[in-house]
């Protein structure tokens, strides 16, 4: 037996035994000094690792491919609360060819994984050509633990991150989905990677930076709640809901449904994936006519009180009828207020197709809208711009717009006049920046009191909400299917909330409604209007918007405040709100068809300022239209 002392006295030579002993001393120290060495450098070690676990190498045999997801920031809503962030997970992963015993590997995995096939796993674990096989994605610590427990030595564990989104299907369109790589395949979630790229890529779990979102979580959820109800309520196809904060883009809550939950991403698939707020397109009906009142009295083509006809008229082969106007005049007041088709079409040929066009390219309606969110198609509007597309395209009829796009177009009408470009990120406005300006702040100020009062006494009175100014516009438009119109609606309401100084717009689409029982009307008077102001409602107090503390002229609505005295209107301003005197509320409703001094043809008294129309001497018709 060759022992220490012995093989130091081979090195050595022949020497006394107390030198051969000495020897074997200098030789254990040494050893043991390695040893220590060896147990520091190794504790060091486990030390790092155990600070700094994102460093930690891959347990996997040397031939495992680089397989690691990347890190990711972490995304909030404007208020700091957590929408989507990255937890450690791991991958079990196999080397087939180190397997002894395949089928019985598979049994105790699938015991512990009851989701896996056990037979294909079996046949994985029989290829001993292979050295690499993923097992199971995404275990929790726990789940590692068990799976190390089961003592198969072939098994190896992968430390990665995995994305993880806390407030599940809220908010899901706006954040997007990763693969399983944590790479970002839609919504904000592609955003970071495309736009922002390396300069928010994570060097650590414990480094992570932020992506703050103009979103606030608890009005997400509101809208998210009242269109889930209103769906089910109305027996709808889908449902959609913008809330934009009108003075610099920002949207503070935006909702698609059907939704998915972006930690299943088995979800994610087909029409639940549609971001169909930003990404598709429609046809959005009676909407529209806000942006034709607008233009008409921004370019002088028409005051709030002036007569239009709104009886039934043919434009080529075609017939334009309104199941709203009662085959009367109207003011363009009223026409606006109970939505009458021909009224509007009649205001936007007396404006004309180019000036048409050119306002509704002032407000970006033609153009692809891209967001951080996702990007719209095109908008569909007509080739060729005749007579009859001005008229139809006045009430929202042959244009399809992205509902976010048109909600932007909304909020440049009631904010003064400024155009607004959408933005899911916190803005950041350059004070050199010069507002473009689309429409006068008289014009705005006058479209305000009218949606007040399409609220108060037109189709949208089911809006109100007690105690808080709300202004806003129906919609019902048929729903095109196969390049043919059909019978079934999509229903729009956008409201500007408070009306007097609007902060925020609200715009709810119900796709595909049907008429409640004991109601014949599936118009968006009946159910998106109503859902607006459920919104409303609920989302008021986290805004910041409070009631009107008592009646009194800053409160009152347009018809019941006192107007300005005018020569032209004081012989016939008796209404059945006025107690009398020339000088009192003005009401569009009890005018006698009398042509006001503008804006028409007078042929007794001669031209005044054209217009388009004349006077036809009967007094049950007085208005008729004259290309």
């Amino acid at each position: 037996m060759v022992t220490l002392a012995s093989l130091c006295r081979r090195i050595g030579g022949a020497e006394s035994a107390e030198r051969a002993a000495q020897n074997a001393r200098q030789a254990q120290r040494l050893l043991a000094a390695c040893f220590a060495a060896g147990f520091l450098a190794l504790s060091v070690q486990i030390t790092r690792y155990g600070m700094t676990p994102s460093e930690m190498p891959s347990l996997s045999s040397q031939s495992a491919p680089v397989a690691l997801a990347k890190g990711r920031p972490d995304i909030v809503d404007r208020n700091g609360r957590l929408l989507a962030t990255d937890i450690r997970v791991y991958w079990l992963v196999a080397n087939p060819s180190q397997i002894v015993n395949p089928d019985d590997a598979a049994e105790k995995i699938v015991a512990l994984f009851p989701d896996l096939d056990q037979g294909a796993l079996a046949r994985k674990f029989r290829d001993k050509n292979s050295r690499f096989e993923y097992v199971k994605r995404g275990l929790t610590p726990k789940q590692a633990e068990a799976a190390h427990a089961l003592g198969i030595p072939a098994l190896s564990l992968m430390p990665t991150v995995q994305r993880v989104y806390p407030a599940g299907n809220v908010a899901a369109h706006i954040l997007g989905i990763t693969n399983v790589d944590n790479e970002g395949r839609s919504g904000v979630e592609w955003y970071i990677d495309q736009k922002l790229g390396t300069q928010l890529t994570p060097t650590s779990l414990a480094e992570r930076p932020i992506v703050k979102l103009s979103l606030d979580l608890g009005v997400q959820h509101a809208l998210t709640d009242e269109l889930s109800k209103a769906m089910e309520r109305y027996n709808a196809q889908a449902a959609m809901g913008i809330v934009l904060d009108v003075r610099n883009g920002e949207v503070v809550a935006s909702a698609s449904l059907p939704d998915f939950d972006p930690n299943r991403r088995e979800q994610a698939a087909g029409q639940n994936r549609q971001n169909r707020v930003v990404t598709d397109v429609y046809e959005l009906g009676s909407v529209f006519k806000s942006l034709t009142i607008a233009m008409a009295l921004d370019q002088g083509v028409a005051t709030r009180y002036e007569i239009f006809d709104a009886t039934p008229f043919k434009l080529g082969r075609f017939t334009m009828r309104d199941p709203h106007a009662s085959r009367r005049t109207y003011s363009v007041e009223d026409i606006f207020i109970h939505s009458s088709n021909t009224g509007s079409a009649r205001i936007a040929l007396a404006v004309g197709g180019e000036r048409q066009q050119a306002f509704l390219k002032s407000l970006g309606l033609f153009d692809k809208l891209d967001t951080e969110a996702g990007s719209s198609p095109t908008p569909v509007f007509p080739k060729m711009w005749r007579p009859v597309n001005v008229a139809t395209v006045a009430y929202g009829h042959g244009i399809a717009v992205p509902p976010l796009l048109f909600a932007s177009a909304m909020a440049s009408l009631v904010n003064g006049g400024e155009r607004v470009k959408p933005t899911f990120l916190i803005s950041e406005k350059n004070a050199n920046d010069e507002p473009q300006r689309v429409i006068s702040p008289e014009t705005s100020a006058t479209m305000r009191d009218l949606m007040r009062a399409v609220v108060e006494r037109g189709t949208g009175r089911k809006a109100a909400v007690q105690g808080l100014g709300v202004g806003g516009k129906t919609g019902t438009a048929l729903k095109v299917k196969e390049g043919r119109y059909s019978s079934d609606v999509i229903n729009s309401f956008v409201a500007a909330v408070p009306i007097d100084q609007p902060r925020y717009l609200v715009m709810i689409t119900i796709d595909e409604p049907h008429a409640e029982a004991g109601s014949r009307s599936n118009e968006s008077s009946q159910n998106a209007a109503p859902t607006a102001g459920a919104i409303i409602k609920r989302i008021a107090p986290m805004l910041d918007i409070l009631p009107t503390p008592r009646f009194d002229e800053a409160a009152a609505t347009s018809y019941e405040q006192p107007a300005p005295y005018d020569a032209r209107r004081a012989p016939y301003r008796k209404n059945r709100y006025e107690t009398g005197g020339s000088d009192q509320g003005y009401s569009a409703y009890s005018q006698p068809r009398q042509p006001p001094a503008y804006g028409y043809r007078d042929e007794r008294g001669g031209p005044r300022s054209g217009g388009g129309y004349q006077y036809s001497g009967d007094p049950r018709d007085f208005w008729s239209y004259r290309r």
